[in-house]
C-alpha cells in the first residue's frame, strides 16, 4: 500500500545541525503529498530547569518557523508540527494527555508512513497505530545510562513491532540481535551535490599562513575527547587547527591556550561546503565508550567528499577503515604521525572522494526504495 502522508519524528528540530534523519526526511519527502514534521519531544523527565528550557525552547522555534528564518532547506508540502505538550514521560497521566495533543496535530497514523528516530511513552502509542512503521537508530540506547529502564524497554517493543528498523552502526543491531534479525543495517551517507572540492574558505586559510598544514573537526564536542585533542594540538604546532560548529565554553577555553586553534562558530547549510574545503585534513578525535560504541560519525563521509583524507579514533564502524586516506589511531602520538604522513597525501589523488562515492545518500535511498511502501 502506498502512502500519501509522511509523519516524521526527529530527535532535534529542523534548524538544529543537518544530520541523518534531516537528509532521509528531505529526500523522501518528495514521494508525499504532506509531510508532518513534529518537534522533539524527548526521552529523559528532566529536572525543573530543563523543563523550563524546553519551554523557552519551544517558543523559540516556533517564531523561527512561523518567520521562515530556518537555514536548513525545507520542501513545500512541509509543515512544522511545534505545540505546547508535557515534557513529563512514562506516567499514565502524562502519557494520555500528551498523546491526546499529538494526535490533535498529527495526521491520523493509520494514512501515514510513520518515521521516527525514537519512542517516548505517548509517542508509541501513535507509532504503532501507524499504516507503515520505520523505526530508524542511530544511538545505541540500551547502553546509555541517563535513559530509564522503561525507555529502554519502550525501543526494544517498538524495535519488535515495526514494519521497518534501520541502524547506523553495528553494536546497536547486535543488542536487539535476539529479538529482531532483520534489522537493515543502513550506515551514514554523503550529499554529492553539497560537498565536493571547492576552493575552501579564504579567512580560514589567511590564519593559517605559515603553518605546514590545516587539521579541522565540524560538529560539537559532545563526544569529543578532549585529553586526546589538547595533545594532539601540543604536539603538532606547526599544524593550525580549525574547529567548526558550536562548543562549550569549557572547551573554547581550554584549547585557546594554543596558538594554532581557531574556533569559527557554526556555520550555515549552504557555506559548510567551504570551511572544510578549507582543510587539509579532517579529523574525527571521538571518546571510546559505551554511549559512543554507536556511534558512526555522518562528517566521515563529508570529509571524504571533499576529497580530503580522515584521521580518527577506533570506533566500532570505522576502525576497519584504515587505508592511505584514513587511519585509526588511539593516542596522541599516533595522531600526531598520521597528521604529518597524510600531509604528504600518500593516497591516489581521488581515493578519498572515491570511497564517498560509494557512499552517497543517493544509493542508500536506492537499498531503502526496496524496503518503504513508496
Amino acid at each position: 500500500m502506498k502512502f500519501n502522508l509522511l509523519t516524521a519524528f526527529p530527535t532535534v528540530h529542523w534548524n538544529h545541525n543537518w544530520e541523518r534523519q534531516h537528509e532521509l526526511i528531505f529526500r523522501l519527502s518528495r514521494k508525499f503529498q504532506a509531510v508532518n514534521i513534529h518537534q522533539p519531544y524527548g526521552l529523559i523527565n528532566y529536572s525543573l530547569p530543563h523543563v523550563l528550557k524546553k519551554f523557552k525552547d519551544y517558543w523559540v522555534n516556533r517564531q523561527k518557523i512561523e518567520k521562515g528564518l530556518l537555514a536548513n532547506p525545507t520542501a513545500e508540502n512541509f509543515h512544522f508540527v511545534n505545540h505546547f505538550y508535557l515534557p513529563i514521560h512514562y506516567t499514565w497521566w502524562s502519557d494520555c494527555i500528551n498523546y491526546q495533543l499529538v494526535s490533535s496535530k498529527a495526521f491520523p497514523p493509520e494514512e501515514s508512513l510513520i518515521y521516527s528516530g525514537y519512542v517516548n511513552g505517548f509517542m508509541f502509542k501513535y507509532f504503532q497505530k501507524g499504516g507503515f512503521k520505520w523505526l530508524d537508530l542511530f544511538a545505541r540506547r540500551q547502553k546509555m545510562s541517563e535513559l530509564s529502564v522503561k525507555a529502554k524497554n519502550l525501543e526494544a517493543k517498538a524495535v519488535e513491532t515495526a514494519d521497518l528498523v534501520t541502524a547506523d552502526n553495528v553494536n546497536t543491531i547486535s543488542d536487539y540481535m535476539s529479538i529482531r534479525k532483520d534489522i537493515l543495517y543502513l550506515p551514514q551517507g554523503v550529499d554529492a551535490g553539497r560537498f565536493y572540492p571547492t576552493t575552501g574558505m579564504e579567512s580560514i586559510k589567511s590564519l593559517a599562513k605559515g603553518y605546514k598544514g590545516i587539521a579541522g573537526y565540524m560538529g560539537t564536542d559532545l563526544a569529543v575527547d578532549l585529553q586526546l585533542l589538547s595533545e594532539v594540538i601540543r604536539l603538532c604546532p606547526e599544524i593550525f587547527f580549525v574547529f567548526i560548529g558550536n562548543f562549550k565554553n569549557s572547551t573554547k577555553t581550554a584549547l585557546n591556550v594554543y596558538k594554532n586553534v581557531v574556533f569559527t562558530g557554526r556555520i550555515g547549510y549552504f557555506e559548510l561546503n567551504e570551511a572544510v574545503n578549507s582543510l587539509d585534513i579532517g579529523i574525527i578525535p571521538y571518546l571510546i565508550n559505551e554511549k559512543t560504541s554507536g556511534v558512526f560519525p555522518t562528517k566521515y563521509y563529508e570529509y571524504l567528499a571533499c576529497n580530503k583524507p580522515v584521521i580518527t579514533t577506533p570506533l566500532p564502524d570505522l576502525v576497519d577503515k584504515n587505508s592511505l586516506h584514513v587511519i585509526v589511531a588511539e593516542d596522541a602520538r599516533s595522531w600526531r604521525d598520521a597528521m604529518y604522513f597524510l600531509l604528504k597525501k600518500p593516497y591516489e589523488p581521488n581515493a578519498p572522494i572515491s570511497e564517498a562515492m560509494h557512499n552517497t545518500w543517493a544509493r542508500r535511498l536506492e537499498l531503502l526504495e526496496g524496503y518503504l511502501p513508496l
